[in-house]
């Protein structure tokens, strides 16, 4: 009967303090605040525009001007004026001014923040897509995948690990410091900056706000001028998110143009940049930055692989890669661009890919409504080059079954189209092995073993992502181990991305540094080093022996060396003898 009623009392007592404590973070928690953004009219699918016939990004008439249109149908969208130097400074001092009082903000207050911008993002999931939609040329499903999926990711992940990520980080003093405490604290690096690309607007955009907005940091965001139009959008629902929490919007701002507005960014005065683009461009950046000792982190592309082993479930691994490679139409820096087939099934790998690629429909989304698989390329300068990267493979040895070239579509005379294409027989030598491609290009390479297949990968100068696919999930784990990549997924594509408790980033001419999960949020802040008394009355004294002026040298020393023995010689007869000796010394 007594152990009955301990039960009881036990279950009661828990119970009930299960019930304080949600009833206390009910209480202490910020409440939700729900804003609303207007949707910019050229987003709704019956919207038209004026058509241009070769358009191009830059006014020629006014070169500080950006010709923003819709790449799947050529409709002329805006034109956007970019900021000059002395613009971009001001813009760095009012996020410098916000940021001092946005860095005095509880965690609790920074979720509040993100909680709601997490709530906005799920309410107008389509407006969101919609608008990445009509200012790049990608699929509503490419725009979920790659824009709301990814985004919903990141908020959810911060919002519940940001505050133990960035709490004060206790560590061991060690033996000789035993009577102190020591700990890392995670302190805002002031206004951060990220440059980034066009291929997901709304993810690149506000990926990093909200690592920046967590860690206690302003932002400016250099968007690509490819996407000025839907960055606006995107700068809007961020600031009213601010505003409505009360706190000054000049904490985050979003800038568009070219190349010197980006070099102007980095010269304004932040204290670190994100940079996600091309291996030269990211060069030139880091020569920029490094003027003014800006750390730097450079995510530059990639040229992923996928290896496909004799044992691989065909059945589960085929629509995974159709899906690496097509996905927003290839243009996907974890896309993959090279798929390493096992010599065993490679004809029929080659087979299954040859009708599936055939049946791809390319077309405008919001424009045609069904039947579009594949959208535009968003950048229209890119087919010389890509064609010149089929023709040369073509022409030493490689099988062409699909595509190659640009797609004049019947309907969207004026849109941007590149032919959903299939190249077999692809050797490493080829220039399509070795660099980035950023397009529906699906690429089919041999191997002859699993060590073949990574001599292969690793030929590579890129060194994103990968992906091993194989029944043997030990072997499979192990190969991952031999690719010189930053990430790499066991039978799947890109997950890693959505765990974004993984750090995200790449080696070799894929940059260096991480975004995202714990090494992202800290890379974010000045881990500053902190001492303090433990124990109290007790503090550090200078032994008499070797306080200035030292009277005696050659005591001085044998204290000194004396000491270093007994805190850290192994042999316990050295640390008799150093004890000794220091008390001699010390008389």
């Amino acid at each position: 009967m007594l152990l009955e009623l301990d039960i009881f009392l036990l279950l009661v007592l828990s119970v009930g303090g299960s019930v304080g404590y949600f009833a206390f973070k009910w209480i202490t928690t910020p409440s939700l605040k729900r804003f609303k953004v207007e949707i910019p009219e050229a987003a709704n699918p019956k919207w038209k525009g004026k058509e241009l016939h070769e358009a191009t990004l830059q006014d020629k008439n006014n070169p500080r001007n950006i010709i923003c249109y819709d790449p799947a149908t050529g409709y002329h969208i805006d034109t956007i004026r970019s900021p000059s130097v002395s613009e971009i400074n001001e813009l760095y001092r009012k996020a410098a001014a916000a940021q001092v009082h946005w860095a005095k903000t509880t965690f609790e207050q920074r979720k509040a923040v993100l909680s709601s911008l997490l709530t906005f993002v799920l309410e107008n999931q389509e407006a969101i897509c919609q608008v990445g939609c009509r200012d790049t040329g990608k699929t509503m499903i490419d725009a979920s995948l790659g824009e709301v999926i990814t985004t919903c990711a990141k908020l959810r992940w911060t919002i519940d690990n940001g505050e133990s990520v960035l709490a004060n980080d206790y560590r061991n003093p060690g033996l000789m410091m035993m009577y102190k405490t020591a700990k890392v604290v995670y302190q805002p690096m002031g206004v951060v900056s990220a440059l980034v690309s066009w291929n997901y607007p709304f993810h690149n955009t506000i990926g990093p706000v909200i690592s920046a907005l967590m860690s206690g940091n302003g932002i400016i965001v250099k968007c690509s001028e490819y996407v000025a139009w839907s960055s606006t959008y995107y700068e809007k629902i961020i600031k009213t998110c601010l505003l409505t929490h009360g706190y000054d919007p000049n904490l985050v701002q979003f800038v568009n143009g070219f190349a010197d507005v980006g070099e102007a960014v980095v010269r304004s005065g932040v204290k670190h940049v994100t940079f996600i683009g091309s291996p030269s461009v990211g060069k030139i950046v880091q020569r920029n930055a490094s003027d003014y000792l800006v750390p730097c982190l450079l995510e530059l592309g990639g040229k992923d692989c996928a290896i496909l082993l004799k044992d691989t479930d065909l059945v589960q691994a085929i629509p995974v890669l159709m899906r690496g490679v097509f996905q927003n139409c290839g243009q996907n820096c974890i896309g993959i661009e090279r798929i390493i087939v096992a010599s065993e099934i490679y004809d029929v790998v080659v087979a299954e890919m040859t009708t599936r690629v055939g049946k791809l429909r390319q077309g405008a989304i919001l424009t045609d409504g069904e039947g579009v698989d594949c959208g535009a390329m968003t950048m229209g300068n890119q087919f010389e080059k890509l064609e010149g990267f089929v023709q040369q493979a073509v022409s030493r040895g490689a099988r062409l079954i699909h595509g190659g070239k640009r797609y004049h579509h019947p309907k969207h005379e004026n849109g941007q189209y590149f032919q959903p294409t299939l190249l077999v027989d692809v050797t490493p030598d080829m220039e399509i092995a070795n660099n980035e491609a950023f397009a529906p290009i699906m690429v089919i390479m041999k191997h002859n073993g699993p060590d073949d297949a990574i001599r292969i990968a690793n030929l590579c100068p890129y060194g994103l992502g990968s992906s091993v696919f194989s029944a043997d999930k030990e072997l499979a784990e192990s190969m991952c181990m031999r690719l010189k990549v930053g990430m790499s997924n066991v039978n799947d594509f890109a997950v890693n991305y959505l765990c974004q408790s993984l750090p995200f980033g790449g080696v070799g001419i894929s940059g260096y540094g991480r975004f995202a999960g714990v090494e992202g949020l800290r890379g974010l802040c000045v881990p500053k080093a902190i001492t303090t008394d433990r124990i109290p009355g007790v503090k550090t004294p200078i032994p008499p022996v070797i306080d200035y002026p030292i009277r005696n040298t050659a005591n001085g020393w044998v204290f000194v060396k004396g000491l270093v023995d007994l805190l850290y010689n192994p042999d316990v007869i050295a640390k008799a003898k150093a004890a000794v000796g220091l008390a001699k010394a010390s008389l």
